[in-house]
Parts: C-alpha cells; sequence; structure tokens
C-alpha cells in the first residue's frame, strides 16, 4: 500500500475526514515511522555499505539511514587484498578510544561518537564494511511505499489510527488501535525470527561452549 491508501484506510477506521486531521497526517506518518525504527530491527532493513580508510583517518560519517549496526568488519588492504578476509571489530567506549592501544593488542574496535564512526587502528587501503539496519524510509508523497507498507501495512494503518485517536483525545480509542499496532510490531519481528532461522535448534556459544 502506498501512503494514499493508508490514510484512507485509517479514515475509514476512525471516521475522520475533516481538513484539520488531514493538515496534520505528515506528523502522524513521522511518529509512526520514529516508533517503527525505535523497535524494529529485522532482516529486511539490513543493508551493506563499505567505507574505504583515506589516509589513516579514525572518524568516518554514518549513512544518513543508519538506524543501528548489525555487524562490522574492517578489510586490511580492501578489495586489493591477496586474502580478502573481514576482522569483525569489537564496540569500545569512547574513553577507551582516547587512550593509548597496547602494541600487542592487534585487535581492531570502534565507537561512535557524534554520529561519526571512528575505527582503531586502520590504515590507508583498508576497507571499512558495515551491515547496518536501515531506518525505514519516509513516505512524503501520496505515491509513496516502502518495505514496510508493501509486506505490514496494518502496522502502518494501526499507528496512524494511534496518532489520530491520541490527537482526538479519545482514549478508549487510543488503547485499542496501540494495542493493534504494538502486535503488528510484535508479529513482523516474529516473522522475522521465522524467517532467518533454518536447520536444528539454535545454540549460543560463548568463549569456545556452545550451549
Amino acid at each position: 500500500m502506498n501512503r494514499a491508501e493508508i490514510t484512507t484506510a485509517a479514515q475509514a477506521y476512525m471516521d475522520r475526514y475533516d481538513e484539520e486531521l488531514v493538515d496534520t497526517m505528515p506528523a502522524f506518518f513521522s511518529v509512526v515511522e520514529a516508533k517503527v525504527n525505535t523497535a524494529l530491527k529485522t532482516g529486511a532493513q539490513a543493508v551493506r555499505s563499505q567505507i574505504p580508510v583515506v589516509g589513516g583517518l579514525e572518524y568516518y560519517a554514518l549513512p544518513c539511514d543508519f538506524g543501528g549496526f548489525r555487524d562490522i568488519e574492517l578489510i586490511r588492504g580492501g578489495h586489493s587484498a591477496k586474502v580478502f578476509a573481514g576482522n569483525t571489530l569489537i564496540y569500545a567506549s569512547p574513553e577507551f578510544m582516547n587512550g593509548a592501544q597496547p602494541e600487542h593488542d592487534r585487535r581492531g574496535y570502534y565507537t561512535i561518537i557524534a554520529d561519526q564512526l571512528q575505527v582503531r587502528p586502520a590504515v590507508e587501503g583498508d576497507l571499512i564494511e558495515i551491515v547496518y539496519f536501515q531506518k525505514v524510509p519516509s513516505l512524503k508523497k501520496d505515491d509513496d511505499s516502502n518495505w514496510l507498507s508493501e509486506n505490514h501495512p496494518d502496522a502502518y494503518i494501526f499507528g496512524v489510527c494511534t496518532e489520530i485517536a491520541a490527537f482526538a483525545k479519545d482514549d478508549l480509542a487510543y488503547a485499542g488501535y496501540d494495542a493493534r499496532f504494538k502486535a503488528s510490531v510484535n508479529d513482523i519481528m516474529f516473522d522475522d525470527q521465522v524467517t532467518r532461522w533454518s536447520g536444528p535448534t539454535l545454540q549460543v556459544q560463548v568463549d569456545g561452549m556452545i550451549v
């Protein structure tokens, strides 16, 4: 469904077609998308991106649609390396990154400061490869759609209905549609877990031990 179709459905659910509601609809969509971006981290949002290391710089801008890391690796020598193998970086606090790294410690580290990615150590020719969760693309025009509106339009519809009820100060309607919105989001997360899992029973590996 596109934005116009979601708007029509939400108005029908709420039986509201007044001009005041139409004028505030963009704000409702923004609030719903902000809630979804906070709650969801699914495979459908995973995007791979590569950042070349330039001149040994430590700080790099994050993608504008960045919604959280799923994986980050440092590829020594980049694509020109004879062995194309990535080294998974370890998250560290900004305080740790500011300290002197012991000479024997060859592990790579990263942190995020002021919407910038800091990586250490990194040298000219290396390649930072990140897999991150992309924020839900905003629906701004009537014919706009995204993966959420196409695959899970109920989340959008019930989310918008929740905001309409809050706007109308209808506590009963708000509680009902908020519950349906949260149920839709939970269904998406459950579906993502089922879709990504295959094989035997899931196991967790901790320090070489499988539990």
